[in-house]
């Protein structure tokens, strides 16, 4: 090879790593012989881990999964409920659907000192064959809740936290999304509950308003 060339040296390593062959260049010491078995084995090794990320990147589908910006506190069956709405932005439906709701607080412990404790939140339903559109996560505050009895300025003190998941499975390329929402107290509105989205068309249908997702509206609580 012509000694100091730049794009005789380059045309060779890339002769070499892809086997078209070499033409008039080739290895002609035991110096060379190795040269060129480390290149081909480090470029078909880097080329290998390339090809593998640039599918995991492109091949994995994204959750697209909206959360109201607010939690709304309203009562619900006769009793307050927390709500979340939450919405699927993909252009299909999802399957196996897993929702969940944790409180997350301060609380004194026995010796004085204030701990985070974890406290998962019952819904009314947390899983669901079909996740197609918009859906309103409810947590009915009873006597069991540990939101039962609870006042803004307990939420307040406690600095109250809540993280939402959402869990399901794409049916183009079936493969797990995940995704979550985190709130505290600032973010629930008390006596509001979130306006209507659906619509009924001329045909039957139901159409889904996207941009009211995160609106509320005050209500008169009974």
């Amino acid at each position: 090879m012509p000694r100091g060339s730049f794009s005789a040296a380059f045309f060779f390593s890339i002769e070499t790593l892809s086997t078209v062959g070499f033409g008039h260049m080739y290895p002609n010491t035991f110096y060379g012989h190795i040269m060129t078995s480390l290149e081909i084995m480090v470029g078909m090794f880097w080329m290998a881990v390339m090809t593998g990320l640039i599918f995991v990147r492109f091949s994995r589908p994204t959750a697209r999964i909206a959360f109201s910006n607010s939690m709304v506190i309203y009562p619900f069956d006769g009793r307050p409920t927390l709500m979340i709405r939450v919405a699927n932005m993909r252009h299909q439906s999802m399957v196996e659907a897993e929702f969940r709701i944790m409180l997350i607080r301060n609380e004194p412990t026995k010796e004085g000192e204030d701990v985070r404790r974890f406290y998962p939140l019952k819904l009314t339903f947390d899983r669901l064959i079909m996740f197609p559109v918009a859906l309103t996560l409810r947590h009915s505050i009873d006597e069991k809740s540990p939101l039962f009895g609870a006042t803004v300025e307990d939420l307040e003190r406690s600095e109250a936290f809540f993280m939402t998941s959402v869990v399901c499975v794409d049916t183009v390329i079936p493969a797990p999304l995940q995704s979550q929402h985190s709130y505290t107290w600032e973010d629930i509105r008390f006596g509001h509950r979130f306006v209507e989205i659906y619509a009924e068309l001329d045909d039957g249908r139901l159409s889904v308003d996207y941009g009211r997702l995160h609106e509320t509206e005050p209500a008169p609580l009974p």
